[in-house]
């Protein structure tokens, strides 16, 4: 969190971090293409006349999803030079789309608050109690590093780093193969 010093290593450890992190965020640009096609097919399947509360928060949050990955696209495609891109190359279009992420995350935590609602007054399904605190979580953790990479709320990048390891540990678990009980 301490400024490094011009010529210390640890200004070259962090100018080695962030060239990592640029292009991990490329990378993750790249592999994003088509994401959204499964978001917007499943917009109508959101909606549901009977539960409205759940169908407005499903519809934002899907809505505000598929906006931005379809602005990360153009971002990336800015950023690559396919197309015109002012000063910053696409890195404004890319705040801007996070700026949709962000939301997206929140009415998602506002969502899985309220399903944790129904689950605790559902006594006897701890699972997916479990599950939606465990991704109300994960929204509001995402909140915090969207609102500072899009520059809606900056905190700090220290903060970001260990929430952006908090967040892919959770996503790497949901990943990992569950142990089988062993037959005795």
């Amino acid at each position: 969190m301490a400024r490094p010093q011009t010529g210390s290593r640890m200004l070259v450890l962090d100018q080695k971090a962030r060239a990592i992190m640029v292009q991990l965020a490329s990378a993750r640009r790249t592999f994003r293409w088509c994401k959204e096609f499964p978001v917007i097919q499943g917009i109508p399947k959101s909606l549901n006349p009977s539960q409205p509360i759940d169908t407005i928060l499903e519809f934002l949050q899907k809505v505000s999803l598929a906006t931005f990955l379809i602005i990360d696209h153009i971002g990336w495609l800015k950023q690559v030079k396919i197309l015109r891109g002012g000063k910053r190359a696409g890195t404004g279009t890319i705040q801007m789309g996070l700026k949709f992420f962000c939301l997206s995350n929140l009415v998602g935590a506002i969502y899985q608050a309220k399903q944790l609602q129904a689950a605790s007054a559902n006594k006897d399904d701890n699972s997916k109690f479990n599950k939606s605190v465990q991704n109300m979580v994960k929204h509001l953790l995402l909140v915090v590093q969207t609102a500072h990479l899009s520059l809606l709320w900056q905190s700090h990048d220290a903060i970001v780093g260990v929430l952006g390891v908090i967040t892919s540990s959770m996503d790497v678990i949901q990943q990992w193969p569950e142990k089988k009980a062993k037959r005795g």
